[in-house]
């Protein structure tokens, strides 16, 4: 190739990798509206830095389980629950990663569930390009919003926009739903070990590692279920919750203690516990984070009172919706 030709591709490159990075300004939005591992992001990312005691992470019987307003109404403790649907462990620990720039909590509980969903080595090879492009070039996550786009979006590039304030459900999934299991008792001990698969488990570690490196508890919790859960499913758990050292709590084998009613507390035949369930999970969770002593109450503290009034919102919008 001449020396003319490598200028000119150098210069084109050049030329296309400045238009992609201020274009990305121009495109992204103040509160970020995409889904799954982004919106989470987003919306944890919308609380004051270092504000927030303890993070709820996993899959959707994550979200659907922890109502961190329940659990602020009685201990005071601030949290976020940034459980995502159909989430991998790969993507748990690296949307936890992006968390941990502007949190630093005292407490991850993370839920088992997706601990037992398997995937391929390409697939983690390719959120990890995924998540480093979209921090380069915001514009290829953003990259429909050209259709909201406007003049007066300029204005961005020269002054902070204010953000909305974050939802009162702080990462929780309502739903009020009701459908019964009625499969009958699913909790019979079993010395059968479910095996966690090479790919899960070297995130489970990766987790385990990075709470360990930032100096955060890690706890290790499964949710109500009785069309995910099995007894070896726990012996796996519990077997890396021993070598680890950490806290493995199993609340299929606390039903009584949490008084879950299957006909009334799961909004999907037992798959996932609904608000009804998971105000009986948040209160067995608050009581067990008390326990530890490693949080403090804020609520009467000035410097949280946006939670006592967003308690007040959660509080109308919980009761409308359960009417």
């Amino acid at each position: 190739m001449h020396a003319g030709n490598k200028i000119r591709t150098l210069a084109f490159i050049t030329g296309l990798t400045l238009l992609l990075y201020i274009m990305s300004f121009l495109f992204l939005p103040a509160n970020t509206g995409a889904e799954g591992l982004y919106k989470k992001a987003g919306g944890i990312y919308k609380e004051p830095k270092n504000t927030i005691g303890y993070l709820s992470i996993g899959d959707s019987e994550s979200t659907t389980s922890i109502s961190p307003m329940e659990i602020w109404n009685t201990y005071g403790y601030t949290g976020f629950n940034c459980g995502v649907p159909a989430q991998r462990l790969q993507d748990t620990y690296y949307l936890l990663e992006k968390v941990l720039n502007k949190q630093s909590p005292k407490i991850v509980l993370l839920e088992t569930n997706a601990c037992f969903r398997d995937f391929k080595y390409i697939n983690a090879l390719e959120t990890i390009v995924d998540d480093k492009t979209k921090k380069i070039f915001p514009i290829y996550q953003y990259h429909n919003n050209w259709r909201y786009f406007h003049f007066y979006m300029l204005k961005n590039l020269s002054a902070d926009m204010a953000e909305k304030p974050s939802p009162a459900y702080k990462g929780y999934q309502y739903n009020s739903n009701s459908k019964p299991y009625i499969g009958g008792p699913y909790t019979e001990e079993t010395d059968e070990v479910e095996v966690i698969q090479d790919q899960p488990y070297l995130y489970l570690t990766k987790i385990s590692e990075l709470c360990k490196e930032k100096g955060i508890r890690l706890v290790l919790y499964s949710s109500p279920s009785p069309k995910c859960w099995t007894y070896a499913k726990h012996n796996a758990v519990k077997q890396f919750a021993d070598k680890n050292d950490l806290d493995y709590i199993d609340l299929n084998l606390s039903l009584d203690q949490l008084s879950i009613d299957w006909n009334t507390d799961t909004r999907d035949g037992g798959d996932h516990i609904n608000y009804y369930g998971a105000k009986k999970v948040s209160a067995y969770m608050g009581s067990y984070l008390s326990g530890l002593n490693l949080l403090t109450d804020h609520r009467q503290d000035p410097r949280f009172v946006s939670w006592n009034n967003e308690f007040k919102t959660y509080e109308t919008q919980t009761m409308k919706s359960s009417k």
